[in-house]
């Protein structure tokens, strides 16, 4: 099912997903995604650490391993302030 989440509930998503440990194993996933494109940009903003991204996995897939994934203290504020943000509009 397809979604228009923002950029940043995406990202809200993705920090809260990754702080409850919910990615237990490795994802076969499209790079154009949003999922991917998020967590590709979480890593390049320092947001989370020891994440597993991998776009040469095939021609059509990119393969994401979250598991070992963990917020740095950039990524815990980020998500305080995204959860904060989110509270704010509701």
């Amino acid at each position: 099912m397809a979604t228009n989440l923002s950029h940043d509930d995406e990202l809200r998503g993705l920090l809260s997903d990754i702080a409850r440990k919910r990615f237990t194993n490795s994802r076969q996933v499209n790079p154009v995604s949003n999922l991917f494109l998020t967590a590709k940009d979480a890593i390049e903003h320092q947001y989370i650490s020891g994440a597993v991204i991998d776009e040469t996995f095939s021609s059509t897939l990119a393969e994401m391993n979250l598991k070992n994934a963990v917020l740095t203290e950039r990524g815990r504020n980020k998500l305080a302030e995204l959860l904060d943000h989110a509270t704010k509009e509701s």
